[in-house]
């Protein structure tokens, strides 16, 4: 299995540096390319179709790329893992929502992937700024089984929160899901998702909600509890409460994080990224600064532990981190690739998939989610 990666600024300068990537006889079968929405994705993935290069990848909120020339992170750009994988070992799909919900668009999914080898892993990204993630991962476990492997994010679009995309083979898609299956008779996938996020105020209830719209909060609309709570205007959110998500206090579970994606004004409502329950106990969350690093730093020691060996690393962040760190997300991921030291390639999220500290799957807001890729 061999690997290189790219990350350019521009689409001319994206098909150079792949031209001198495959000059030397390197012959890729699968590129992962997170980009942003200010670059013509058309133009980056058709020329990759004509020459055979299945690809999985989605529109970003921020990139990053570290190897041994360059730790690299960026908006703006584009980032790209080409991959030499042994026919036969994997498949990309893109999947349209159509008249799909979330949970039977996972369905799909995991049937699909279950029909694609007896032990799937699976590499998962979505559009559609109303995409419940919860309820796509659901769906995903209802169809392949609650122990599958599975990582991955909703995709960006540079906190516009207008337009997302995922993009597989010569096709771009703004509501729907694109799939990496891998066959884990052949790949180890193991992974690790780490907040830091705290709880700050009192517990509210939510008194109405469907899936992951909520309309009303201790019996006041959604929108206006986020306000007045946080101080700020309409116009504020949703930007604002990516960074002030609700916690959703599980009794004897792990807490999730739900972060604000979208904004009904009509019905002063507000869209989650995942599914929150009518009658949840939840409270406003923050990051508490720098010790978010700390924390992270902590469980990413603990997985090299576990697992020491990888082929490649690849890391999906929630943009709330890069909001609310600065300059020091670099930390954090700087730590990631010198464990490793192997290629290291991810982007900034509106939502993650992977394993909690119990090893179960599921789906996140404010995560570093890290993933270890090892061919057996």
């Amino acid at each position: 299995m061999n690997f290189k990666t790219i990350h350019a600024d521009t689409i001319k300068g994206f098909h150079q540096k792949y031209a001198v990537a495959t000059g030397d006889g390197f012959r890729p079968n699968v590129a992962m390319i997170f980009a942003s929405v200010d670059l013509a994705l058309q133009e980056i993935i058709s020329p990759l179709a004509e020459n055979g290069v299945e690809v999985f990848g989605c529109s970003s909120c921020g990139e990053f790329v570290y190897d041994a020339k360059n730790q690299v992170i960026s908006e703006g750009a584009l980032v790209c893992l080409l991959m030499d994988l042994a026919p036969g070992t994997f498949g990309t799909r893109l999947f349209n929502r159509e008249a799909y919900n979330s949970f039977e668009l996972g369905s799909a999914i995991g049937k699909w992937s279950a029909s694609a080898f007896d032990s799937p892993g699976l590499f998962v990204l979505a559009s559609g700024l109303d995409t419940d993630g919860e309820q796509m991962v659901r769906g995903i476990q209802h169809a392949a089984g609650e122990q599958v492997s599975m990582f991955g994010g909703l995709a960006g679009d540079d906190a516009r929160f207008t337009e997302t995309f995922v993009f597989s083979n010569n096709k771009l898609d703004n509501n729907g899901a694109v799939v990496m299956v891998l066959d884990l008779g052949r790949y180890r996938m193991d992974g690790i998702a780490s907040s830091g996020w705290v709880g700050i105020g009192a517990d509210k209830i939510v008194t109405r909600s469907e899936g992951n719209v909520v309309y009303t909060i201790d019996g006041m609309p959604a929108l206006d509890v986020y306000k007045d709570y946080l101080n700020v205007r309409d116009e504020d959110l949703p930007e604002i409460g990516i960074e002030y998500p609700l916690m959703i206090k599980k009794a004897g579970k792990q807490d999730v994080l739900r972060a604000v994606l979208n904004v009904d004004r009509e019905t002063r409502s507000l869209i989650f990224a995942g599914s929150v329950p009518n009658g949840s106990v939840v409270s406003f969350s923050s990051s508490p600064g720098f010790e978010v690093i700390e924390f992270t730093r902590q469980k990413v020691d603990e997985f090299y532990r576990r697992n020491p060996a990888a082929d490649v690393l690849i890391l999906f962040s929630c943009m709330a981190r890069h909001s609310a760190l600065g300059p020091a997300i670099s930390e954090e991921i700087d730590d990631a690739w010198a464990k490793w030291k192997v290629p290291l390639i991810g982007f900034f999220t509106y939502g993650e998939i992977g394993n909690n500290y119990s090893s179960a799957c599921d789906f996140y807001n404010q995560t570093f989610t890290l993933v270890a890729l090892k061919e057996k």
